[in-house]
């Protein structure tokens, strides 16, 4: 059922004409308070049981190694986290796009250390999670702390969404393996999206996107909730081998919804 934070008319438009939408007035600093704290846990339980580990690794351009690092199915690892994903302001806007079936895909925290906090290359989502219907999947990128040019911000290419493109293998387990790319992009045609701490990005499934490394003095905070038309199944390898809890039905009548949205 839609809610009162759904998108209107215009919203919507714009959101199928560029591939995203960005939402100014999300989360308020009391929020963003209890967020940030969650997100410090969780990084210091990962310290604890030796589970901080890049999940991507590269170099600057002056040497220096970064790493990208993840809080993979963060809506287990904290309550506060369990509840964002059910959030109504996410959940009425998302359904406005893909309906009112809604299932995470994919819930994970992206830190980018000071200094050393790296890239991600250009790849589109939809690449990794293949679902069985088109237009099916939105992700809900969220700043937790401000999101600039500097820190490593959201890079898109506006109206990019029409199609999954080629990726190719960057890197080797050998050398610090460091993902796929998209094997061709019009990098001139890339947008940088700033966030204050509190607003979040919606973007479609295809939407070419990146973040670039972190080269201020402060950590880059953010938190990534991939929806998915409840209705469509997730074919890529990785999603299809992935346990029902990481994966919950947060609304609608699709089987797994469990009403407490």
């Amino acid at each position: 059922m839609s809610g009162t934070c759904s998108l209107n008319v215009s919203e919507v438009a714009r959101f199928k004409e560029t591939g995203y939408l960005v939402i100014d007035d999300f989360l308020h600093p009391g929020e963003v308070a209890e967020y940030q704290q969650a997100y410090i846990d969780c990084l210091e339980e990962m310290r604890l049981y030796g589970k901080f580990k890049p999940l991507f690794k590269g170099e600057a351009e002056d040497g220096t190694q970064t790493a990208v690092y993840q809080i993979r199915a963060a809506h287990l690892k904290d309550p506060a986290f369990n509840r964002l994903i059910r959030e109504l302001r996410i959940l009425d806007r998302v359904e406005s796009l893909i309906g009112p079936d809604l299932q995470v895909v994919l819930c994970q925290g992206l830190y980018k250390p000071p200094r050393t906090g790296g890239e991600i290359f250009w790849h589109q989502d939809d690449y990794y999670f293949r679902v069985s219907k088109p237009n099916a999947v939105v992700s809900c990128w969220i700043a937790l702390d401000d999101a600039t040019v500097d820190n490593g911000c959201m890079w898109v290419i506006p109206g990019g969404h029409g199609k999954i493109e080629e990726h190719v293998r960057v890197g080797t387990q050998g050398s610090g393996y460091t993902g796929v790319r998209m094997a061709q992009v019009d990098e001139a045609a890339g947008v940088a999206v700033q966030l204050k701490a509190g607003q979040c990005m919606l973007h479609h499934g295809s939407l070419p996107h990146r973040t670039l490394t972190n080269t201020t003095d402060t950590y880059r905070r953010a938190l990534s909730i991939h929806y998915m038309d409840a209705t469509a199944r997730p074919l890529g390898e990785g999603r299809q081998q992935e346990p029902p809890e990481n994966m919950p039905v947060v609304r609608g009548t699709a089987p797994g919804f469990n009403g407490a949205s």
